[in-house]
C-alpha cells in the first residue's frame, strides 16, 4: 500500500516539475541600454492584460511604457542605437494600447512622448465608462484616426533608429528611409 503511495507522489512531482520547467521556457526580457528593454510575449502578461505581443518599452520608475509596437521581428544595439525591424500587428497593438488607456495602473503606461496617437481624439476619452464594449469601440475609433497607427498599417513592415542617449526615436521608416538615417547617423549596426 506504501508503495502505490509513493509510485502516486513520485509521478505527482514528476508532473509539477515538468509543468514549471516547460513554463519557465519563456523568452526573456534583454536590456537594451539606458532603460530600454525588449520585451517578448510573456504568459504572465497575457494572463493579466490579454495583450500577446512584443514590443520595445522604456522601463522607468517601475512603469513599462511601450516605445516600440508589436511585432518586433529584429532588433540590433550598442551603446549609443538600437535599430528595430516591425511587422506592424494591429490586433496586439489595439489590446496593448487599450491596457494602456482602460488599465493604466496595472502594467503599461501611456506615454504620449513615444508613441504618437492622435491627441484631440484621445482627449474625448470618457473615463467614467469602464466597460469592455466602450474601450474596444473607443479603441478602434482612436487607431483609425491615428496618423503614425496608419502608416504602420500600410507600410506593415517598419524600421525604426533609437537614439538613446537623447531618448528619440525616428520612426516608423520606410526600408529606404531607415538606410538613408542610418547613412546620416553614421550607425554601424545591420540586420543579418
Amino acid at each position: 500500500m506504501k508503495r502505490k503511495y509513493f509510485n502516486k507522489y513520485v509521478y505527482l512531482q514528476c508532473v509539477i516539475l515538468f509543468f514549471l520547467f516547460s513554463c519557465n521556457d519563456n523568452e526573456k526580457e534583454i536590456n537594451l541600454g539606458n532603460n530600454f528593454f525588449y520585451i517578448p510575449s510573456q504568459e504572465i502578461i497575457f494572463d493579466v492584460t490579454t495583450f500577446d505581443g512584443n514590443g520595445i518599452y522604456l522601463c522607468e520608475n517601475n512603469k513599462k511604457i511601450p516605445v516600440i509596437l508589436p511585432e518586433i521581428e529584429e532588433y540590433k544595439y550598442n551603446s549609443d542605437f538600437i535599430i528595430i525591424k516591425q511587422n506592424f500587428n494591429n490586433e496586439q497593438t489595439k489590446r496593448l494600447i487599450e491596457n494602456m488607456l482602460f488599465m493604466p495602473k496595472v502594467y503599461f503606461t501611456y506615454d504620449k512622448n513615444y508613441i504618437k496617437l492622435n491627441e484631440d481624439y484621445l482627449a474625448k476619452l470618457d473615463q467614467t465608462e469602464q466597460n469592455s464594449i466602450y474601450s474596444e469601440k473607443f479603441t478602434n475609433e482612436l487607431l483609425k484616426n491615428s496618423t503614425e497607427i496608419q502608416k504602420m498599417k500600410i507600410n506593415k513592415e517598419n524600421f525604426y533608429i533609437i537614439e538613446k542617449k537623447e531618448l528619440k526615436i525616428y520612426g516608423p521608416l520606410s526600408v529606404s528611409e531607415f538606410e538613408i538615417a542610418k547613412q546620416n547617423f553614421k550607425i554601424n549596426l545591420n540586420f543579418d
